[in-house]
């Protein structure tokens, strides 16, 4: 099933048993930034260039590719989204941001410890700096973009690169590039504030505390009472990175990353319910008293980088991240207790998580001058451990009855169900892998890109005291593609590549352990990067199969088959056109259709073949524009405007019930005047009532769209 696979088994087994991009050294930048080998004089343009006002939203590289291959020749769907248009549309997260890139459904904040977003209609994962954190949820997410340089989106599978933890995302993979020392003292603070009673405070501070070291924090503290009644959210957020240069060709990077995000969960409000007559959709939906779900993460990461000459680079990064979280809640579970009228049994559960992994990740990039044939060269082995301790319970003793319509929730959560030692599973996790991959250029104008990865999983899973498994896997996969650049600003491609992951949770008829569920993807379509016209952006048509997909055969949680196959195509426009330095404009869309190509039949009914895939509508897109006043009485004032639109979505694979289609209108404003800055956001400008997918125990649930709301920004440069 498409609809967030490892939740639904993890909680139905829980029931089941309780009864700034910019460095202090040419090798950095060449790595993490451009992507290409640059020397110490460009490395200072480039500087000037990104330390000053950058408005542009235009990128030509990024650092989710590895190599020394610009985007117009890379044969796959790269996305960018830099610190410009996330500071131009003020978006404050991750769910916000990822609304202007095509083919993406983002989760939402309320779904932290729920489900991953989507891209080309499955799961992806989130990567920090190109690390995967786990990957079994977005727990991962830092809620806050304040520590963010720009967002990275790869699409189709990126198993011949990424992997660790479950293994690397099928439909495509997030990865949030962080921000590190540049060489400008610099303390930015900011002040967040507006609707249902939403506040933060930031600031980030960049000090160079000698030629060669450099130090940079990064930190937000959020609080709101959410437009949910009583879902309160509080988060922390904390970045700090260290730079030294070791010498003219080495240097050590550290970043760091802490976030707690506590909320009080909401649940979904149940579709058969939504619109009747005195429904008050933005109700919470659980008893209001209940404990708060708490989320803590923890990412220690280094990166030593060596240029061994103009050609010859080499990287190792070693990462410790530790996750915890304890989530409490209250829902009606209507598998079990139908909604009669407009009422339902409320239940309650909680399932504490603690997770710690470790990554290793060594790597080279060599350029190979052959003459009439050229090589961009880069190749590494990879080591990831991950040790996944949890535990569950659900009372099914309903708390009491909700009745949505009433307008009276005068639940209790009362005491949280206890944690039985016998319900509590223990997982491990190991990556052993190496990767090569070749970009070939024939000619300045035709490229070839050859990928493989071998990987070997090993994965033990289960409840010692019940049952459990210990298995390994070792799969190959690879990435083929070809580029033909018809000029500097205009090139064709087409790419194939498979992918693998771990099944999580799969306890299989008769204690049988899971195979990995694999994909097979394929793309093709045009880039574009026209200087005269400043229009970027591509135009690509993709299909993508997954299989080996683990199905629950009945509510028992040990009888689960894997096999059948889902399948997603469809046509993706990205694109970005900036005719002046006043303008920008973004727009996408994307057209697709993903359903179950083959179902295996279960006890609780059939996911019929050509039913859609959870959560993804037929089409999506984003218009944005923003314009830049300069000189005269308004120098120093910018004004924006976007509208995000979406068909309607199922809200299960059984599609019984679907969420609303919706175009939803935001305006910005902003005014910079010597050291300070003054913004306005308004979202929702019509304030329409629609209603949007959400994610809990595979529920036929939605969360209403957020209705009209302002906020305000005010920024001091020190």
């Amino acid at each position: 099933m498409a609809t967030d696979m490892n939740f639904v088994l993890r909680n139905l087994l829980a029931t089941s048993l309780a009864s700034l991009p910019l460095s202090f050294s040419l090798s950095s930048l060449a790595q993490e930034s451009a992507g290409e080998n640059i020397d110490d004089e460009s490395w200072r343009v480039q500087e000037i260039i990104v330390i000053g006002n950058q408005s542009s939203y235009q990128n030509q590289n990024a650092s989710v590719v590895r190599g020394n291959i610009p985007l117009i020749e890379l044969p796959q769907s790269v996305q960018v989204l830099n610190r410009a248009l996330l500071d131009d549309q003020d978006l404050q997260t991750l769910t916000q941001a990822l609304a202007n890139v095509s083919g993406v459904v983002p989760n939402q904040e309320a779904e932290t410890v729920l489900v991953n977003p989507i891209v080309r209609g499955f799961e992806s994962e989130i990567f920090l700096d190109g690390l995967l954190g786990y990957g079994d949820t977005a727990v991962i997410d830092p809620s806050s973009l304040i520590g963010v340089e720009r967002v990275e989106v790869a699409k189709g599978p990126t198993s011949t690169l990424y992997g660790g933890g479950t293994g690397a995302p099928v439909g495509g993979l997030i990865n949030l590039v962080t921000k590190t020392p540049h060489a400008e003292s610099a303390v930015d603070l900011s002040l967040y504030g507006g609707s249902f009673g939403t506040y933060s405070g930031a600031i980030d501070i960049n000090q160079p505390l000698s030629d060669d070291i450099g130090f940079r924090l990064a930190a937000e503290s959020y609080t709101s009472d959410d437009y949910i009644e009583g879902a309160d959210t509080d988060r922390l957020t904390v970045n700090p990175s260290l730079r030294i240069e070791l010498g003219e060709q080495t240097e050590f990077l550290f970043r760091g990353i802490f976030n707690k995000i506590e909320q009080l969960e909401y649940t979904g409000l149940p579709a058969e319910v939504a619109n009747l007559p005195g429904v008050d959709p933005y109700q919470f939906t659980g008893a209001l008293d209940g404990p708060r779900t708490e989320v803590r993460n923890l990412s220690l990461h280094g990166v030593l980088n060596h240029q061994f000459s103009d050609s010859l680079s080499a990287k190792i990064q070693l990462r410790r991240y530790e996750n915890e979280f304890e989530e409490y809640s209250s829902f009606a579970y209507t598998a079990f207790f139908p909604v009669t009228g407009s009422s339902a049994f409320i239940l309650k559960g909680q399932l504490p998580v603690d997770l710690e992994e470790t990554t290793l990740d060594v790597s080279f990039n060599w350029e190979v001058d052959g003459g009439a044939v050229a090589h961009s060269l880069l190749g590494g082995v990879f080591l990831d451990s991950t040790d996944y301790q949890g535990g569950s319970a659900f009372d099914f003793n309903p708390i009491g009855i909700l009745d949505y319509a009433s307008g009276v929730n005068d639940l209790s959560f009362g005491p949280v169900p206890p944690i039985d030692p016998a319900g509590l599973f223990l997982n491990k996790y190991e990556t052993r892998a190496i990767y090569l991959q070749d970009q070939i250029s024939f000619s300045d104008n035709f490229k070839a890109l050859v990928s493989g990865r071998y990987t070997r999983y090993e994965h033990s899973e289960g409840f010692p005291s019940l049952t459990s498994f210990d298995t390994d896997h070792s799969e190959f996969d690879y990435r083929l593609g070809l580029t033909y650049l018809i000029n500097d600003s205009f090139s064709l491609f087409a790419g194939y590549a498979t992918g693998s992951r771990l099944s999580l949770f799969f306890t299989g008829e008769n204690g049988s352990p899971p195979e990995p569920e694999t994909s097979r993807s394929a793309e093709a379509g045009i880039k574009f990067d026209f200087e005269d016209s400043q229009i970027s952006g591509s135009l690509v048509a993709f299909r993508l199969l997954r299989d080996n997909i683990p199905t629950l055969l009945s509510l028992d949680p040990f009888a689960q088959g894997q096999a059948g196959e889902q399948e997603s195509d469809g046509v993706e426009l990205d694109l970005i056109w900036e005719p002046t330095t006043n303008w920008s404009v973004l727009f996408n869309y994307a057209v697709m259709n993903a359903e179950i190509k083959e179902a295996i039949p279960t006890s609780f009914g059939n996911f019929a073949v050509g039913a859609g895939l959870s959560r993804i509508p037929d089409y999506r897109g984003r218009l944005a524009g923003h314009y830049r006043f300069s000189g005269g009485e308004l120098d120093g004032l910018s004004l924006g405007a976007g509208i995000s639109f979406s068909d309607e979505a199922p809200l299960t694979d059984f599609n019984v019930f679907y969420s609303d289609d919706y175009a939803v209108i935001d305006l910005h404003a902003d005014y910079a005047f010597d050291n300070f800055e003054l913004g306005l956001n308004v979202q929702n400008l019509l304030d329409d009532e629609y209603f949007i997918p959400f994610q809990f125990l595979l529920g036929e649930v939605v969360r209403p769209g957020m209705p009209l709301a302002a906020f305000v920004t005010i920024k001091v440069n020190l």
